[in-house]
């Protein structure tokens, strides 16, 4: 899917501050990354062309037969894009993470874009961090711990108004 990383960066563009950072009561603005995701969805999808392939976000995977025996782990992916129903067309995972996230959380968002990639065969993986600089010399660390096989694209929304931009790849 050509336009993939193209709908990626007008769609984080178009995300308003509310979404970024959620006010909250009595307190300073918060990152929550189900707000954030629902409403990267929304962008996303607005833009999304006649394709067979659709976006997805958080299909759980406990009950999938093929999932299950490759990875054997339930999983739910932040969003997928794949043709429902044809293990052969999975094109993209994508996890998605606050600048704040911590080392256990990055590692299982890693092993999950891994395992896609390495044992079900999706072809691309994003792992969209937003809400400010984030230490990619961490994220390059805890892969190398595991070992990640697959290729990884590494982006960064750093603030509202900007699109997300690839600021690496992994392995």
């Amino acid at each position: 899917m050509d336009e993939l990383d193209e709908i990626i960066g007008s769609a984080t563009a178009a995300i308003g501050p509310q979404y970024f950072q959620l006010p909250v009561a009595g307190r300073d603005p918060a990152l929550y990354e189900r707000v954030y995701c629902y409403e990267l969805y929304h962008q996303m999808r607005s833009r999304w062309p006649e394709t067979n392939l659709f976006l997805t976000g958080e299909i759980p995977k406990r009950g999938h037969e093929i999932i299950m025996a490759s990875i054997g782990s339930a999983v739910v992916p932040d969003f997928l894009i794949h043709e429902p129903g044809n293990m052969g067309n999975n094109h993209a995972i994508m996890e998605v993470k606050s600048s704040q996230a911590n080392a256990l959380g990055i590692r299982k968002d890693l092993a999950t874009l891994d395992q896609f990639c390495v044992q079900v065969g999706y072809q691309r993986a994003f792992y969209l961090f937003y809400g400010g600089e984030i230490d990619l010399d961490l994220v390059r660390q805890l892969a190398a711990q595991r070992p990640v096989q697959a290729y990884m694209e590494i982006w960064l929304h750093s603030e509202p108004g900007l699109e997300a931009q690839i600021i690496g790849t992994l392995p």
